[in-house]
This record gives structure tokens, C-alpha cells and sequence, in this order.
């Protein structure tokens, strides 16, 4: 009996095995190559230990210049896209064959009827109509005519920040800064309203701005479920937005537009587009919400995420420091939307602090249709299958070594003389994505973030925190987080 008990359970070990490695050679039966992978992870083998953009990197360089290969994502085929050339396809040429977004199987409206309108989310016509009404807001004009109001902002952390190196020491968890900020600016841009971010115990919008961030790890979840079974996201569908939450939005959007109401003058901010929209369609709270959301989903965690890296990278390098702060220096002290753009080498600090260090780690599109792509140089062909989901590693792109001379090293100067452009053309800076999905609100988050930078090295010396642990690493998540906490002391610089 003993011996049955055995071979029943070996048994039973096996049929689980072949359960869970039956699809691995699904690659290989259509032809198209790829490592080998290990039984439990996949091509992920240290997925337990770090971030899964670590092994995509090692595949990336070892595969490096066909267009993809074939890659298991714990049990989970997908392709990993291993020439920039052909993820700019993807994003742009390629487009109508690649136009939704891998997370766009992670929720639907039905089951998240407010975060089911954000454009990421959204698919096919749904996703062009949201895009197409909303886009108005992420305008160029709009972003300037909020511009005072960002200024505003810094002012609030300059002084803050004076207030805080008195009563604490000069040593800062620039995180905790930078979300205070973007919190700052938001709820003024968006509700009109005064978030309270910089009081000592801040107030309640910064702390449900980041319980609505920390509901975002569902997308982690949802990845880990979907790398193990395959089919998961076509059963099961998340709501993000949890009860608590919505009322809290809902509340400041009716609270903003109660008091837009009551004040006189124009205020060109995002709560007027949100009006706008609600007068000339008949939005709903809900449609309404949704968008506000879209607006903070860009504003205040990715740009919180460029700000931390910049003063990071600019304690570890004091020349680049001092040049940015010379450029500043030399503008005129009444700054203006318009100088603050014109800083040829602020743009390039910021270059090349996203090409390092970019918000979104990596893209994962869809194929919608199935797509035939040249091989060995027009020799041959492999076929993308329909529902193929295609991996963009932004990151591995990025610190490519037949790409960027020294990749590893932050050297702003790379960005001289036009050269973004030509790398932007190129489909080798991608921090914000590119082409019709490109980040709708870039433009905005650029905007706070190089004032941000402005106002914090015209009045600060930045040093590396004496307990900053280092190398810097990647916390296992969907965005750019760090392991550690980014340390930085603010040395004031007394003003003449």
C-alpha cells in the first residue's frame, strides 16, 4: 500500500508538471525562437529576487537586432520585442495592428464603470472617442494658463522645505517631497481647491491620492495571475476604485465646481475643461471623475517618480548641478511658462534622467490582428498570431549600449545640439511611450516637474543623504520605484 500511496503522489507531481509546461513549446511549434525556459519562472528566473525588467534585459541584449523572440512570462507566452526598430512600429507604423494595451484586459467598464474610462484601459473605438474628448485638456494653452498656479506650488515648497531643514536638519526622503508637490498641484488644478500638502501632518488628498496610487498594484496582481494562467483575464476583471475613494473624488469635484460657481473671473484650469465638458455633452459625475482621475494617474505619481531620480542624479553629480544652477541663474527672476521651457540644458538633465530612470518600465501591447514581419534581412518571415501579447522592455532600450555611448553613465550632454530628436525618430526615448498612445499628459508633468527643478536648485544645494543606500534599485513593480529611500539634504542658499 505504501508503494501505491507513493507512485500516486509521483503521479500526481507529473500530471501537475505537464499541466503547467504543456504550452512551452508554443514558440517553437510557430516557428519563432527564443531561450530556453525554466520550469517554474519561465524566461523570469529570478523573479522572486527583483524586478521582472532585469531578466528581460538579459534576453534583450542576448537577442538583440531581430525583431522578437518567443518568451514565457512564468507559463505565460508573450514576445519580447528585441529591435527599438520594430517597437516603433509597434507604436506608430505598426499601429492599427498593435492599438490596445495589454491592460486593457485587466478591467471593464462593467466591472469598474470610473477607471474603465481611463484612456490606458480603454479599447478599440471606446478608447479613440475617450482620447479624442479629453485630449483638449492636455493641451499646450491649457498647461500654460495653469502655469501660476504650479508657480504658486513651488513657492509653498520652497518654503516648506526652509521651514523643514530648520525644526528637522537638512536630510529629506525626496519622495515624500515630491508627492507633497504634485498633490499640491493637482487638487488646485483639477478641483480648484487648496490640498493642504505642505502642512507638517498634510492634509487628507494626499493621503487618498496615494491610496488610489496603492490601489494600482492590482496591476502587479493582475500581470502575476495572467503570467500563470494564461486565460485569467479573459474570466476575471478588477475594480480598482474602491467605494471610499469614489465618494472622496466625487465629493471634491462637486465641492470645486460648487465654488467655481460662486467666484468670478476665469480660471483656465482642468476643473474648467471638466465643466466645459459637462455643459456642452451632459457628462455625467462619473465620466467626469473618471477623467479627473486620468489627469492624476499622469500628474502625480510619474512625475513625483522623474523629480525623485533628477535630485538623485544630481547629488552624485555636483558639475552637473552647478551648470544647471549657472542656466537658471541667468534667467531673469521673473520666471515665465515660456524662459522655463527655453532651458536647453535643464531639458537635457531631464532627458537623460528619464532615459535612465523611466516612470512605466515597459509596455505590453496586444496584436489585434495577425502580422507578418521580415527576418534575416528580407529573407524570410514569422508571423505575429492574433492576441499575441508583445512586450516593449523601455528600459533595456533605453541603456542600450549600440544606442547610447556609455549607457549606465547620466551625461546630459548626449541631448546636445538636437540630438533628442533624432532619438525620439529613432524610437530609443521612450519614457512617455509614443505615437497615438503616447502619455496624454506629458506635457503638464514636464511642465511641474522643470519648475520643480527651477525653484529647488535656485535655493538649494543638493548632497547625497550620509545613510543613502546605494546602488539604486528596482522595487518588483509596474512602475519605476526604488528599492531604497532616495535621501537628499537641502542646503539653503541664502538669497541676495
Amino acid at each position: 500500500m505504501m508503494y501505491l500511496g507513493v507512485a500516486i503522489f509521483v503521479g500526481f507531481l507529473t500530471l501537475l508538471l505537464l499541466l503547467w509546461t504543456w504550452n512551452f513549446t508554443y514558440w517553437s511549434r510557430k516557428g519563432i525562437k527564443g531561450p530556453k525556459p525554466s520550469v517554474i519562472f519561465g524566461n523570469f528566473p529570478t523573479y522572486l529576487q527583483r524586478n521582472l525588467v532585469y531578466d528581460l534585459d538579459e534576453q534583450y541584449k542576448k537577442y538583440r537586432g531581430i525583431p522578437f523572440v518567443g518568451i514565457y512570462a512564468l507559463r505565460s507566452p508573450m514576445l519580447l520585442v528585441t529591435d527599438p526598430e520594430f517597437s516603433r512600429q509597434i507604436l506608430i507604423g505598426k499601429f492599427r495592428q498593435f492599438y490596445n494595451n495589454e491592460s486593457s484586459q485587466m478591467l471593464s467598464l462593467k466591472s469598474d464603470p470610473i477607471i474603465g474610462l481611463n484612456p490606458f484601459f480603454l479599447r478599440d473605438e471606446k478608447w479613440k472617442n475617450v482620447r479624442q474628448e479629453i485630449t483638449p485638456g492636455f493641451s499646450n494653452n491649457r498647461v500654460k494658463a495653469q502655469f501660476p498656479i504650479i508657480q504658486t506650488t513651488c513657492h509653498k515648497m520652497i518654503n516648506y522645505l526652509r521651514q523643514y531643514v530648520k525644526t528637522h536638519g537638512t536630510t529629506v526622503k525626496v519622495a515624500e517631497l515630491s508627492r507633497r508637490y504634485t498633490n499640491e498641484n493637482l487638487m488646485n488644478c483639477i478641483f480648484g481647491l487648496e490640498g493642504d500638502a505642505f502642512i507638517e501632518e498634510a492634509g487628507l488628498s494626499l493621503k487618498m491620492l496615494k491610496d488610489y496610487l496603492d490601489a494600482f498594484w492590482k496591476i502587479d496582481y493582475f500581470l502575476v495571475f495572467s503570467f500563470v494562467w494564461p486565460t485569467f483575464n479573459k474570466i476575471y476583471k478588477f475594480n480598482v476604485l474602491n467605494r471610499k475613494l469614489k465618494i472622496f473624488f466625487e465629493d471634491m469635484l462637486r465641492h470645486g465646481m460648487e465654488f467655481r460657481t460662486k467666484q468670478s473671473g476665469n480660471r483656465d484650469d482642468f476643473l474648467a475643461f471638466l465643466m466645459h465638458i459637462q455643459e456642452k455633452k451632459g457628462a455625467t459625475i462619473d465620466e467626469m471623475v473618471a477623467h479627473a482621475l486620468t489627469f492624476i494617474l499622469d500628474g502625480f505619481e510619474t512625475s513625483a517618480l522623474v523629480m525623485d531620480s533628477v535630485f538623485y542624479e544630481l547629488t552624485r553629480h555636483p558639475e552637473v548641478q552647478e551648470k544647471l544652477r549657472e542656466e537658471i541663474l541667468a534667467q531673469s527672476t521673473l520666471l515665465t511658462y515660456e524662459n522655463v521651457c527655453d532651458l536647453p540644458y535643464l531639458d537635457q538633465v531631464i532627458n537623460e534622467t528619464t532615459r535612465l530612470y523611466p516612470p512605466i518600465l515597459f509596455l505590453i501591447k496586444q496584436c489585434n490582428e495577425s502580422l507578418s514581419v521580415e527576418f534575416d534581412d528580407g529573407q524570410g518571415t514569422k508571423t505575429i498570431p492574433k492576441g499575441a501579447k508583445t512586450l516593449i522592455p523601455v528600459y533595456s532600450i533605453q541603456r542600450d549600449p549600440m544606442i547610447y555611448e556609455n549607457p549606465e553613465k547620466f551625461y546630459p550632454e548626449r541631448f546636445n545640439d538636437g540630438a533628442v530628436k533624432d532619438y525620439k525618430d529613432k524610437g530609443v526615448l521612450i519614457p512617455f511611450g509614443d505615437g497615438p498612445r503616447i502619455c496624454l499628459g506629458m506635457k503638464f508633468a514636464v511642465a511641474q516637474i522643470k519648475m520643480a527643478i527651477v525653484e529647488i536648485v535656485k535655493n538649494f544645494r543638493l548632497t547625497l543623504g550620509a545613510d543613502m543606500k546605494e546602488p539604486l534599485t528596482l522595487k518588483k513593480a509596474f512602475f519605476g520605484l526604488p528599492m531604497q529611500d532616495i535621501l537628499v539634504n537641502f542646503h539653503p542658499i541664502s538669497q541676495k
